[in-house]
């Protein structure tokens, strides 16, 4: 083969109690192990395996313990069949090649999954379903993987709290009711979170907004990525492979989870129901609060994420993102796109680590994002030196450009990255930021916060500072 493929000596084993002979090809991004018998051949690729664990102990001398692959098979949509299927697959093996065992072999009980259980037998084992998420796939997905991987490892239905959502609102209130209150008890607690991105700044917010004490301990979320953009996902490695982060659920490590903070002016109000209704934001010494864990936007990223989240754009997964730039870029009426007014000044540190403010002297804006991460979908890398989980903010901005331009530069980001080097982008590390938007129509006023639109009042501002306070860990 050529480049960096390898190839393992043919062993001999067995698969579903049958003899086959495996090989195991390894390349850079990907590996196969291939099964072969007498008259058939099969391949398993790397990206679809969760793990490979022990299988029960040999009842006989003579008899050699099994291994089990742990595997998630995906469909793609059809004329027939309008979303992805998933199922999953227990395959039972001996005599697997020792550089795959050593690559995929995971315990048959992971430790974070099997927290202890309360005095009461109730479970510390959360799965949350947010069945709004992306195109609506996470209950198929419990249904037909995330259950039987648990089952696999031994854990069954009375071993773990299954959640669903009902409203916009129903992470948050599990958390503030169930999570919440045992954490701060000091109990151990893992939340198996089929969501996208949303449902991880629910959970952030719902924590970092009410009462910790002394005795509060982290929750763990293994996050199934099951929103439109996974951008938290994307840019740790969850959605590296297949799994939709069910890997690294059984085979990762927790890490804390770093946030920033948005205050907003006060008569700010969160945006609901695709934009029709308004709610109060949690306020603090009279502004708004919002936490994040990803971005916060103002200008075209925070236009296009609003106008494209409606139950009609929603049905186009992550298209959505760039059918709704497109409409912006070239209205429909034949009028020039927007370009945003606003007072933008950044904080950010010296060599020695104070810090100073710098004031963009230009008013108009096109586009403007300050994130933690570095990809905003699988192939959009909007900041290529973000790494996971640094707890770096960094700010990417373009001023008064050309639609064209725009869209220039945000392909260049479509693919891997780039657009930062370009003299019409500004990029840079940051501690915060502040734009006080002067803006009379409030279509251009909207900022979003992780995919929650904030509208601001007339002469209003948005202030972004780093996070003080880690309230979750993430698998990753």
């Amino acid at each position: 083969m050529e480049g960096s493929s390898v190839t393992t000596l043919p062993v001999t084993g067995t698969a579903r109690g049958s003899g086959v002979t495996f090989s195991y090809q390894k390349e850079k991004d990907d590996g196969t192990l291939i099964l072969k018998w007498e008259g058939g051949e099969e391949s398993i690729h790397d990206r679809e395996v969760v793990g490979v664990i022990n299988g029960p102990q040999p009842r006989g001398k003579n008899e050699v313990r099994s291994q089990l692959i742990l595997r998630v098979v995906t469909s793609q949509p059809s004329p027939e069949v309008a979303k992805v299927r998933f199922s999953f697959e227990l395959l039972p093996v001996t005599g697997l090649p020792l550089d795959y065992l050593s690559a995929y072999q995971i315990p048959r009980h992971p430790v974070h999954l099997y927290v202890p259980t309360n005095p009461d037998g109730s479970p510390n084992l959360h799965v949350i379903i947010s069945v709004r998420s992306g195109v609506g796939e996470a209950q198929q997905y419990y249904d037909n993987v995330l259950s039987e991987a648990l089952a696999a490892v031994d854990l069954n239905r009375e071993n773990y709290d299954v959640h669903v959502t009902k409203s916009e609102k129903s992470i948050r209130e599990i958390v503030e009711s169930i999570i919440l209150p045992r954490a701060n008890d000091g109990i151990d607690q893992t939340i198996l979170l089929l969501s996208g991105d949303g449902g991880i700044v629910d959970t952030v917010n719902a924590l970092l907004l009410s009462s910790r004490n002394e005795s509060y301990v982290k929750p763990t979320i293994g996050l199934i990525c099951m929103g439109t953009g996974n951008a938290m996902a994307n840019s740790t490695g969850l959605n590296r492979d297949a799994t939709r982060g069910l890997r690294s659920i059984f085979k990762g490590f927790p890490h804390s989870l770093p946030t920033f903070k948005a205050n907003f002016s006060p008569g700010s109000v969160s945006l609901t129901d695709e934009g029709r209704k308004t709610e109060p934001l949690p306020s603090e010494s009279g502004c708004g609060i919002v936490h994040g864990v990803v971005v916060c936007s103002w200008a075209l990223h925070a236009s296009l994420v609003a106008d494209s989240d409606t139950t009609e754009y929603r049905q186009f997964g992550a298209q959505r993102f760039q059918m709704a730039a497109k409409q912006l870029m070239a209205p429909d009426d034949g009028s020039e796109p927007h370009v945003y007014n606003g007072k933008i000044t950044l904080y950010k540190s010296d060599d020695k680590g104070r810090e100073y403010t710098e004031q963009i002297s230009e008013t108009k804006t096109s586009y403007i994002v300050t994130t933690l991460v570095s990809n905003f979908e699988e192939k959009l890398c909007i900041s290529p030196h973000s790494k996971p989980l640094d707890g770096q903010l960094r700010v990417l901005r373009f001023g008064d450009i050309s639609a064209a331009d725009v869209m220039r530069l945000l392909g260049m980001a479509l693919q891997g990255g780039g657009h930062e080097k370009d003299e019409m982008v500004q990029y840079a590390p940051i501690n915060g930021l502040r734009i006080q938007i002067d803006e009379a129509d409030s279509r251009w006023r909207r900022v979003c916060v992780d995919g929650k639109i904030v509208r601001v009042e007339e002469g209003g501002w948005v202030e972004v500072r780093k996070g003080t306070e880690e309230v979750v860990n993430l698998m990753a």
